[in-house]
């Protein structure tokens, strides 16, 4: 070999021996990130990489008002990760036709990515067709399960998995008037509440010396009329220690008498007593609410705060009344509202960070600031001015107790057909079409062969 080729060829033999070695650096030391494992691949949270990634759309149904829909579209722009690029199209609904609507959507097999859930949960749980939120919860960093009431949780609880996380947390409670128990020197709800003595014989005197009648005309209710229906009635049959289902929700206990009970006390503050509206008084009732300030007590949702805060006379809160000392008036009536992920969802990761954004303590904490509603997190409540904001009633920091005791409802697969009953016949109870005794005989008929059709 001559030595110009000789020595061409050692530099060629060098240059590749200097690329094997890049090479090898470059496999070694590779920006790349590893492939991930497999429970990195199920993570919830959908990972970066250095390419841009393609906008996901989700689509996501609320039941409520134009401050519910602010009030979402307002965190997740502030929450949610925007280098996730997710675009979210909110839709509300009102109650009235929210239900119809989703279950439409299911039907025909479009159900929205994301949608609210509250009081038809077991329902859509015993279908199939929500997500599994366990696997994600566990993956998540904020979602701290821990730092939840406990009725917020387990109401989205179906055959021991997660479907769904708690948005609000809320509680039945009695509105008064403060100017009318002032002007009329008598004690209030919350002064016998912590004497220890707020009960339904103490409900039913204070009605009585709150209703004034001119002539034949009622001016003022010392009460509103509580009708007989399913949820939004069951903290009057809670505060006796009564129930509508047995434990597995197989059978009605309506007929138990102190289900009965509340029946028969309720329906008599205005058929009997006639110290709360109804159309058996007769006479020209309209304008008769707590809003316009003719009724001095309102068994209600600790939601209705929000509504309140603009009136123009003082009120406050209480505890519901309780049959006897024997009940605690903290274990009320819990109402539960959240989100759940369509099980057909195309991107249940995606669909997940939304939940997150939702769930974060700031957020809870914004969502409170704007709708008045009660986060479902203690840590928030108590970090938080929340219950001290202005417009809140001074009593509100009860809420907070409630919400650590409060019962839930026994909504069950088939609930929306059992709360017909309920209505139904609880207006026969109230037109004293039947009594009490009957009414429920008849209520539990029905509902048994409602469960026994849907086992």
């Amino acid at each position: 070999m001559s030595g110009k080729r000789k020595g061409a060829y050692s530099v060629l033999v060098f240059m590749l021996a200097v690329m094997v070695a890049l090479v090898g650096c470059s496999k070694s030391n590779s920006t790349e990130p590893p492939k991930p494992s497999e429970s990195q691949q199920n993570s919830a949270q959908p990972t970066n990489s250095d390419k841009p990634r393609e906008n996901v759309k989700l689509s996501m149904a609320i039941v409520g008002n134009q401050d519910a829909l602010d009030s979402v579209k307002m965190r997740l722009d502030k929450y949610l990760d925007k280098s996730l690029n997710i675009t979210v199209d909110v839709t509300v609904t009102s109650g009235g036709e929210y239900w119809d609507k989703v279950t439409t959507m299911f039907a025909g097999g479009t159900p929205p990515d994301i949608l609210q859930m509250s009081e038809p949960f077991q329902k859509f749980a015993r279908q199939g067709v929500l997500l599994d939120l366990d696997p994600l919860i566990e993956a998540s960093p904020t979602f701290n399960k821990p730092d939840f009431f406990k009725p917020a949780l387990e109401f989205f609880q179906y055959d021991g998995k997660q479907y769904g996380i708690p948005g609000d947390l809320n509680t039945w409670v009695v509105f008064y008037n403060e100017d009318l128990f002032a002007n009329a020197g008598l004690k209030t709800p919350w002064e016998y509440y912590q004497e220890g003595n707020w009960t339904w014989e103490t409900y039913l005197e204070l009605a009585k010396k709150l209703t004034i009648k001119e002539g034949n005309r009622y001016v003022q209710f010392g009460s509103t009329y509580p009708w007989i229906n399913g949820w939004s009635y069951s903290a009057w049959v809670f505060s006796n220690g009564g129930t509508y289902l047995n434990e597995d929700m197989t059978k009605s206990t309506v007929t138990d008498p102190k289900t009965v009970a509340a029946f028969k006390y309720t329906t008599e503050l205005a058929n009997l007593y006639q110290v709360a509206p109804s159309d058996l008084i007769g006479g020209d009732l309209s304008g008769m609410s707590f809003q316009t300030g003719k009724i001095a007590m309102q068994t209600e949702g600790s939601w209705w705060i929000g509504g309140y805060k603009d009136s123009e006379f003082k009120w406050n809160i209480a505890p519901m009344p309780v049959a006897n000392g024997s009940i605690d008036p903290l274990t009320s009536y819990t109402h539960n509202s959240g989100y759940s992920i369509a099980k057909a969802s195309k991107y249940p990761q995606e669909a997940w960070a939304v939940l997150e954004a939702l769930a974060k303590p700031e957020s809870y904490a914004d969502d409170a600031a704007l709708r008045g509603v009660i986060p479902p997190r203690p840590s928030v409540v108590e970090d938080n001015p929340i219950l001290d904001a202005p417009g809140m009633p001074s009593n509100a920091g009860v809420i907070a107790q409630m919400l650590e005791k409060g019962k839930l409802f026994q909504f069950s697969p088939t609930y929306a057909e059992e709360n017909d009953v309920y209505w139904n016949v609880g207006q026969e109870i109230l037109s004293k079409a039947l009594t009490p005794e009957d009414g429920a005989a008849k209520i539990a008929e029905q509902v048994n062969a409602i469960l026994a059709q849907n086992p």
